[in-house]
């Protein structure tokens, strides 16, 4: 069970705060049930409302040393092997819907791997990378205390280090 205050991911949407938790006064909302009230870190327009008998959605974020740890390993996470093209989002989405953050470097170096091989982006390829980049920067910022903007240049320094 979650706080008032407690730090969540949300789907891929990135990191979210527990604003209140109790039933909602709208009309799709089910009266009898709980709601999480979540509020973006990043976004003061954007809510959820999630069920409190359904966290699937939603996780505590990793750890510092959890991240490291992650960020540490990013060059040993294999990407997807995609058997047919036609099929290609539908396995990103597979992958990604636990919303693990593994899995999330899994498909990001997939896209990578692919726009590099093809020397462009197709605009499947894009959305994916711009929702993916998005949670995890979102994420790590939090878990590290480093501004979501830097968190290309942390990845690449820590890699070294850990290169060498």
């Amino acid at each position: 069970m979650l706080s008032r205050g407690d730090a969540v991911v949300y789907k891929c949407r990135g990191m979210y705060k527990v604003e209140d938790i109790g039933t909602l006064d709208f009309s799709f909302a089910d009266r009898k049930k709980k709601y999480y009230t979540l509020q973006s870190m990043e976004d003061a327009r954007d809510r959820a409302y999630v069920p409190t008998d359904d966290e699937s959605n939603i996780r505590r974020p990793v750890s510092r040393e959890e991240a490291l740890d992650l960020i540490g390993r990013m060059q040993d996470i294999e990407v997807l092997r995609v058997k047919n093209e036609k099929f290609r989002e539908q396995e990103y989405k597979n992958c990604i819907a636990d919303f693990c953050p593994e899995n999330w470097v899994k498909v990001l170096k997939t896209l990578y791997k692919r726009t590099q091989s093809r020397g462009s982006i197709t605009s499947m390829d894009k959305k994916y990378q711009m929702l993916l980049e998005h949670a995890l920067y979102s994420e790590f910022s939090y878990a590290l205390g480093v501004p979501a903007d830097r968190i290309t240049q942390f990845i690449a320094e820590h890699s070294k280090q850990n290169k060498s």
